[in-house]
């Protein structure tokens, strides 16, 4: 099941989702025992909790597409992307990011690292 053609399907569905604004479509990707780490370092996020952060942070929309390729190894697949985040005011939010999934035994995503930090946000518009 769990495919390179499987996993870059799932990182496809995952950024298609977030660009449609379907928080749930995000969630169905995901385990129920599921943890969100975004960005990595702080608390980990579960359950209802992985919800609640992204309806939040895509709440004004959102454009986000891959940077580069989708790396895959046994379980994971690791790809670098440009989120493109509207901000109340008219600002837009970027941010170069690489997450990291990684899949349990049913091919849904068990665990998921999001690794960026101030370097790599900027802010345009205005």
């Amino acid at each position: 099941m769990l495919t390179p053609e499987y996993m870059k399907q799932i990182v496809d569905q995952y950024l298609a989702a977030i660009n449609d604004g379907d928080m749930q479509a995000v969630m169905d990707l995901y385990a129920d025992n599921a943890a969100v780490e975004d960005p990595v370092g702080t608390e980990p996020k579960s359950g209802n909790d992985i919800l609640e952060f992204y309806t939040k942070a895509f709440s004004g929309g959102a454009n986000v597409e891959l940077t580069g390729p989708v790396r895959i190894s046994a379980k994971a697949a690791a790809f670098p992307f440009r989120a493109e985040i509207n901000q109340q005011g008219g600002q837009v939010l970027v941010v170069d990011v690489i997450d990291i999934f990684e899949f349990d035994a049913d091919g849904k995503v068990g665990k998921m690292t999001a690794h960026f930090g101030p370097a790599n946000v900027t802010v345009k518009g205005a």
